[in-house]
């Protein structure tokens, strides 16, 4: 490539420019350079070259594109390298000699950015177990254990917008990789920056005596596992029941694996969305590829109604998160289950089975573990037979927390996210759509199989342990400062330091202002069980701004920025007694008013020009 040279005026971004043009041997990302300095785009190179990702709740994630902050070659060949260099100094040799495991979803990229991560690895001499075709995210955390491997790589934007694609690292436990490790691995790239012309030829990557193909075997060992989960009593309910479902992949990696686990489990072959059943980097169908978007759904359910099929279950692309409908044949309508609800339904069925297998029960034996902003109502349904232990959100904390209560003997049975991620054995210490679908079909079947539904089940868990409703919703910000000015004025709302007593009709009893450290009163514990460790709310909180708010009559309300968007969440539950649909219609409408009064004292939305 003929050497062009940066020259912007700034010295820093210059220096970094030219850095990137010398390392850059992709001839698309290395014009799209040469076109920005061609037409002094010194803002967007700014943007994109003078940072680089830092590992968020998913890993690296970010648009295609030239520069530290996009998802390009030189990035994953930096963080390969990195990864392998403290691979290098801080694992054992079993594991290294164990290898790597990587996997990869249906993306643009995607199988390229595989195969340099592959070719680092086995420059230095390690073994890369490499997926030969598109696999589930949960499969890199399975093989990971399975191979006893130093650690995994999933290249995965799961259900980000088509412009994304991501890199997800798996340590050698076969859970997303936490502190210290992530900061570890950062810190080791900038001591790998240079890559070797070695790591650029990937042609023959597939022949390489170090290069396995893991696919069959961790697939078949993975379907052993799913069969190994189920009771031989859920087993033949499901061979009885046969009942129907709808399956979508969404464009995604779940089609072929979800037909295997259904046949190993028993169940019916599901009815596929034939339009988003294969792999399809362009998501034709949705705008954006989110399972928790409504319209996502719509295919689905057209299909249902065709085949009078009460069931839908869709995965996000690379089949890690799981939505769930059913249709409901008293009010002719579909009911699109939150992660919270069908969080708590299969936190039930896992902890009912669980103690039908004659496995130990107590609060001190069994655990369930949910993100401290999901519902609370596993704590109810727990009570006397295990507990809810609450961990900072990303999958990555409870599935560590997950393996630190297994060391300690304790026995996890679940974790589950409100955004539709749920883990139903620790043997995958990670959100896994596929296994969830199963156990979801599985759950149906017996409940369908009773004359019940999963609607009806949630009912009756609501008569038993009270009614838990939860709205959520997030505001975008464009200015940074408008954060600090919310959340300084929520810290002196009655004078410096004293928090707010009561919002609207909402009398406030305790404050858990994690960012701060500051717990009104002092015994407050905000959720954690903090005698277990691992969770993330055992440390001080640096993840931005978070304030966790209880309320008098059952009202709990979370505020706290995103990792990685400009936005202002807001989290909601009411727990209260309202075993009738009319009582629980009127609750709804009672939390509204309690949020917008919330909203409207708090964080004043008109006045910093917060966008919902």
């Amino acid at each position: 490539m003929n050497m062009v040279t940066c020259n912007s005026g700034d010295p820093k971004l210059d220096n970094v420019v030219n850095g990137w043009l010398i390392r850059d041997k992709n001839p698309v990302t290395y014009q799209e350079v040469v076109d920005d300095i061609k037409n002094s785009r010194w803002d967007k190179l700014k943007k994109t070259m003078l940072n680089r990702q830092k590992f968020g709740t998913a890993g690296l994630r970010a648009a295609m594109g030239a520069g530290y902050m996009c998802m390009n070659d030189v990035v994953v060949l930096q963080t390969a390298q990195g990864l392998c260099s403290y691979v290098q100094k801080v694992c054992n040799q079993a594991q290294i000699h164990n290898g790597v495991v990587i996997g990869f979803d249906g993306r643009y990229n995607s199988k390229r950015f595989a195969e340099l991560t592959a070719k680092v690895f086995i420059s230095a001499s390690i073994p890369a177990h490499l997926f030969s075709s598109v696999c589930p995210t949960p499969l890199v955390s399975f093989g990971t254990i399975l191979y006893g491997a130093a650690a995994g790589v999933m290249v995965t934007a799961s259900h980000n917008p088509k412009e994304d694609n991501g890199y997800k690292v798996y340590w050698s436990n076969g859970t997303q990789v936490i502190t210290p490790h992530d900061d570890n691995i950062l810190e080791e790239i900038w001591s790998c920056l240079d890559i070797p012309d070695e790591h650029w030829d990937i042609e023959e990557i597939r022949n390489h005596e170090l290069v396995k193909d893991c696919q069959d075997e961790v697939t078949s060992k993975y379907m052993d596992y799913i069969r190994s989960s189920l009771r031989e009593d859920v087993l033949e309910t499901n061979r009885k029941a046969e009942i129907k479902t709808v399956y979508s992949a969404m464009h995604g990696v779940g089609y072929d694996f979800i037909v295997k686990a259904f046949e190993t489990a028993n169940l019916k072959a599901p009815i596929s969305v034939i339009e988003q059943q294969n792999p399809n980097p362009d998501f034709p169908t949705v705008k954006f590829p989110n399972p928790e978007e409504k319209e996502c759904l719509d295919l689905s359910r057209k299909l249902a109604e065709e085949n009078g099929v009460k069931l839908v279950l869709v995965n996000d692309p690379d089949a890690d998160r799981l939505a769930v409908a059913e249709y409901n044949d008293k009010s002719k309508s579909w009911k699109v289950f939150t992660g919270n609800e069908m969080g708590s339904l299969l936190g039930w069925w896992l902890l009912q089975q669980h103690i039908l297998g004659g496995g130990p029960v107590g609060e001190d034996d069994v655990f369930l573990l949910a993100s401290f902003v999901s519902s609370k109502m596993l704590r109810a349904v727990a009570k006397g037979k295990g507990q809810l232990v609450e961990t900072l959100t990303g999958f990555k904390w409870m599935g560590n927390a997950t393996l630190l209560l297994l060391e300690q003997g304790e026995t996890p049975i679940f974790a589950f996210e409100e955004a539709i991620g749920y883990m139903c054995s620790p043997r995958v210490p990670d959100k896994d759509g596929v296994s969830a679908a199963v156990h979801v079909a599985s759950l149906a079947s017996s409940l369908y199989s009773k004359g019940s539904s999963l609607l009806g089940q949630l009912q009756a868990l609501y008569a038993e342990y009270g009614y838990h409703i939860s709205y959520n919703s997030y505001f975008i910000f464009h200015e940074p400062n408008v954060i600090s000015k919310i959340f300084s004025r929520i810290r002196n709302y009655h004078g410096p330091g004293i928090y707010p007593k009561k919002v609207g009709s909402c009398k406030i009893t305790s404050i858990n202002d994690f960012t701060a450290g500051v717990k009104i009163p002092e015994e407050v514990n905000g959720g954690g069980q903090l005698r277990v460790l691992g969770t993330g709310l055992d440390q001080d909180y640096t993840s931005g701004e978070m304030i966790a708010f209880t309320c008098e009559g059952g009202l709990s309300v979370i505020v706290r920025t995103s990792g990685t968007e400009p936005k202002l969440k807001y989290y909601t539950e009411l727990a209260c007694h309202a075993p009738l649909p009319s009582e629980q219609e009127a609750k709804k409408v009672e939390l509204e008013i309690m949020v917008k009064e919330f909203i409207e004292e708090l964080l004043q939305p008109k006045e910093n020009g917060l966008i919902g």
